[in-house]
């Protein structure tokens, strides 16, 4: 029958995924979140992986990584994480895909950086490689936090930039000074965020930068891949470049 579901994490096969934990839906109804299910990625029905528990999003990046990057010679010499998901975070130094690789949260013990995204310690052009995956939504400036990954890629360096995006939102929510955890549910979907991101929006806030966005879809990686990595079908991965 072939492989039905495959993990790039774990490489496990037809082992299948998990849906997304019941607490985000019942958050939903109870605060009136309106947009509950309409994101770009999160995949209900096949969240996480059974076996290692990796999410969606970290199935997509860790293909990405090691079918697409790597395959074209592009390793980068010095890459940083930043919120490193752990399984994610374990397959990359795995899987010596960079010769150096570094992590960085404000919050989060056991990181090689306990810093700011919004005013990085680093150099200009320090980095070939980044992943910043799903911080954005949580920063009081955005657009200071943007810049200072540009600041921090070298030129011809990439990234992996994502954040949760709403199919048919015409324009990005969001309102920092709002701290009520009930009304961050209600507006942005999880007591922690203070945006809820657009499509247009979220690629032109990137642009200004001056990073260029690259989008790859179900139409990039093939109807099949995205079946077999239990992902939604209006999946984006965003890759900038300098």
């Amino acid at each position: 029958m072939g492989t039905k579901t495959y993990c790039p994490l774990c490489q496990v096969k037809n082992g299948g995924f998990n849906p997304l934990p019941d607490f985000y839906k019942l958050n939903a109804e109870q605060y009136g979140f309106i947009h509950f299910g309409n994101g770009e990625m999160t995949a209900h029905e096949t969240y996480s992986c059974s076996k290692c528990g990796a999410s969606d999003r970290e199935r997509l990046y860790a293909y990405w990584l090691e079918y697409f990057y790597k395959s074209e010679d592009k390793c980068a010499n010095k890459a940083i994480h930043f919120a490193p998901e752990a399984g994610l975070s374990a397959f990359l130094q795995k899987t010596e895909l960079f010769e150096e690789y570094e992590t960085a949260d404000l919050m989060m013990g056991g990181v090689t950086y306990e810093t700011d995204l919004m005013n990085l310690p680093f150099t200009d052009g320090s980095y070939d490689f980044f992943i910043c995956s799903h911080v954005l939504e949580h920063v009081f400036d955005d657009d200071a936090a943007i810049r200072e990954l540009f600041r921090v890629t070298r030129k011809g360096g990439q990234g992996i930039l994502m954040a949760p995006i709403i199919v048919g939102l015409s324009k990005t929510i969001e309102d920092p000074s709002i701290t009520d955890e009930g009304e961050r549910w209600r507006l942005f979907g999880q007591n922690d965020h203070v945006r809820l991101y657009a499509h247009d929006d979220y690629v032109a806030r990137i642009g200004v930068s001056g990073f260029k966005v690259h989008q790859f879809d179900e139409s990039y990686f093939g109807q099949w891949l995205f079946k077999k990595l239990g992902l939604k079908s209006s999946s984006i991965l965003y890759v900038v470049s300098k």
